[in-house]
């Protein structure tokens, strides 16, 4: 049963199980995705990205912040059920081209080189199936001097690259 339960938040399918860790990432994950969101400080016209998006929580709170014309907000996750999800959240978004979500493995992101401003996650990095070449992958989409926040329930790290340095600058306790 745990087995079951801990590769349904890996990769949530469409199933009972699934629903229910669905709502368990809406209960629980949403001061999360807003702290993220609120740390990553959002420029109205940026491009910025989440990685395991999941059903969209963090989606929502980034978007009220990219509000000049050239704010774009992208997504990747690897769950059909959570993307499927996701872009019926943000279907008046995706309409317009505001917003762009794509099904997919972190490592091999269907995203231009030097495009994003800010990346941001939430409990989802120690899924993913290759965290080196998931990282090389960030580092390719990412402009020069770009942030990541990696948000976690126990805290959330402050990731800044300037030039090919990354950095550890914080370590907050979130409750």
């Amino acid at each position: 049963m745990l087995l079951r339960f801990g590769q349904q938040l890996a990769r949530p399918t469409q199933s009972v199980s699934g629903w229910l860790v669905s709502k368990f990432f809406k209960l629980h994950n949403h001061l999360l995705e807003e702290n993220a969101v609120k740390l990553c400080d959002l420029q109205p016209d940026e491009t910025v990205l989440e990685l395991g998006h999941g059903p969209g929580l963090g989606l929502q709170h980034a978007l009220h912040r990219l509000t000049g014309p050239q704010g774009r907000l992208l997504g990747v996750d690897y769950s059909e059920y959570m993307h499927r999800m996701a872009s019926e959240l943000m279907k008046e978004q995706i309409s317009t081209s505001k917003v762009k979500l794509f099904l997919g493995d972190v490592a091999k992101m269907p995203i231009d080189d030097n495009i994003v401003d800010k990346v941001f996650h939430c409990n989802c990095y120690y899924f993913w199936p290759d965290l080196k070449r998931g990282a090389a992958e960030i580092h390719r989409v990412m402009k020069p001097a770009f942030s990541c926040r990696t948000g976690l329930h126990c805290c959330i790290l402050t990731l800044i690259r300037c030039n090919q340095c990354e950095t550890v600058l914080d370590c907050m306790q979130t409750g």
